[in-house]
């Protein structure tokens, strides 16, 4: 998937040692719900050029886990939209934060009204 071979995405045996006590999922797996949710939001089945993503990845994601993203509270300054997400499992535990940043002309008008701007998961 990810040309990534390290022993904690591939090895049981290798990752029931680590701190992790099992496999877990490459990172791209639960940012792919982040891709899902700004496309929804945005209305395009991929993010334009322009947009950009700074990641900050919080928690392990098992393999059996289910990723809920949720943006929030967007902020409007020169120029551009930032919003920000959060990206939980089933437990909620946070697995993953991210700053979304769409230039003002691809964003939705309606942008600031204190409500989620888009939650994506199971």
């Amino acid at each position: 998937l990810s040309g990534d071979y390290n022993p904690l995405h591939t090895d049981p045996a290798f990752a029931a040692c680590s701190p992790f006590g099992t496999v877990i999922a490459h990172g791209p797996i639960a940012l792919q719900t982040v891709f899902e949710a700004m496309g929804r939001w945005l209305g395009t089945d991929e993010l334009p050029v322009g947009v950009t993503i700074d990641v900050a990845f919080r928690g392990p994601t098992r393999i059996d886990d289910r990723i809920t993203c949720h943006g929030r509270e967007p902020s409007e300054h020169a120029g551009v939209v930032t919003v920000p997400v959060r990206c939980v499992n089933q437990d909620g535990t946070l697995v993953l934060e991210a700053q979304v940043v769409v230039p003002r002309r691809l964003a939705p008008r309606r942008v600031m009204d204190g409500r989620p701007v888009m939650t994506v998961g199971p």
